[in-house]
């Protein structure tokens, strides 16, 4: 095996998608990942950002040691960006979950980034890569990813990386989830009596990259037991509600009540769930986040649905715990509220919460 002082790399071959590729099936994208024209790259050195830059090709080169390979330092966000009726695009509220990145950089000990660089950088990938953000009237979107992750090398948990790294990356999607034609078929779900999501006093509570690894196996488990998610209680006494494998839970008790578990601890505060509630508390209805004893209360919900940016509000038909199966058959007044909020993302209801931020024109669809 030889040996050379000096190295250089050459990225593998890549086939970018087309328009003309998509538009045969806009309204039929399901949840994957596309080439498009590139991704958005800031980063850290010297203790202070960059000015960024546009990257055309999906690949980075990042040391061995890095603090993300070896020891998870890593958050990540999901947003989405709008064909809207009015022949703009826009964002939905960019600004929480810079917030909400800012909390995962400091509990992961990484610089945060800036609210107004997070918004640019969010910005800066739907204009480059407008073309691919599905038409209005085919409720799609283009899903919107930033990384926040210790690109530099580190040895043990001190002293921390000198070098940090953000990315904006995106990809046109439809729903998370995969819907029946006509009358929404809705989603079986499994309580996980053997597997913890986080720790009650872990990181359960920001998007650290290293929580989704923990629901692998179970997911995996469930799917093949022909479920398609799974629910988990909390670590601690195995009792009360937590969250579904990548969503908030959330319910409709037959008295009408929202309910969802408080967003603190080891659960994650979905943006999705925040705007759901606000629509609600709109239409005069009752907003509860507090604990859900599952046993003393899981049959008095009408209607269970699971929320997030990906799946946006999709109904959970049924939950099963051990040989009880509980099931759901309304998703009445969740379907409203999501038909509300889905409305105001289009550009067909009136955003009157000021959630919509304008980015650029839409372009022009190719049918």
């Amino acid at each position: 095996m030889g040996e050379k002082n000096t190295y250089t790399y050459t990225t593998p071959e890549i086939k970018k998608t087309s328009v003309e590729e998509l538009s045969k099936d806009w309204g039929n994208l399901g949840f994957q990942i596309r080439p498009l024209n590139g991704y958005v790259k800031y980063t850290y050195k010297n203790e202070k950002w960059d000015q960024g830059e546009f990257v055309p090709a999906p690949y980075m080169l990042l040391h061995i040691n890095s603090g993300a390979l070896h020891y998870g330092v890593s958050c990540f966000e999901g947003l989405k960006a709008f064909s809207c009726k009015d022949g703009r695009i826009r964002l939905l509220n960019p600004g929480w979950n810079a917030e909400r990145m800012q909390r995962g950089a400091r509990r992961l000990q990484m610089p945060e980034v800036p609210t107004e660089m997070f918004v640019e950088g969010v910005k800066e990938v739907v204009r480059r890569n407008a073309e691919f953000v599905p038409p209005y009237g085919h409720r799609a979107s283009m899903y919107i990813r930033p990384l926040l992750f210790a690109s530099g090398p580190m040895l043990g948990l001190a002293p921390l990386a000198e070098e940090f790294t953000f990315l904006v990356t995106a990809t046109p999607a439809g729903g998370y989830f995969k819907q029946a034609t006509g009358a929404e078929e809705g989603i079986e779900a499994l309580v996980m009596e053997d597997h913890d999501r986080a720790a009650p006093r872990g990181t359960g509570s920001v998007k650290a990259a290293g929580n989704y690894s923990a629901d692998l196996e179970p997911l995996h488990m469930a799917k093949a037991k022909g479920y398609g998610t799974t629910l988990y209680l909390d670590p601690k006494e195995r009792r009360f509600v937590e969250e579904f494998s990548v969503a908030n839970f959330v319910g409709i008790t037959k008295d009408g009540t929202f309910v969802t578990p408080q967003a603190d601890g080891s659960v994650l505060a979905s943006t999705t769930n925040r705007m759901l509630q606000q629509l609600a508390k709109d239409e005069g209805i009752v907003v509860e986040q507090r604990p859900i004893d599952f046993e003393a209360e899981i049959g008095n919900f009408a209607e269970i649905g699971m929320v997030g940016t990906a799946a946006v509000l999709a109904r959970v038909k049924s939950i099963t715990r051990g040989d009880r199966v509980y099931k759901f058959v309304a998703f009445d007044t969740l379907g409203k509220l999501r038909s509300k909020l889905t409305s105001v993302q289009c550009g067909e209801a009136s955003d009157t919460h000021g959630w919509m931020l304008d980015v650029c024109p839409a372009a022009r669809s190719k049918l």
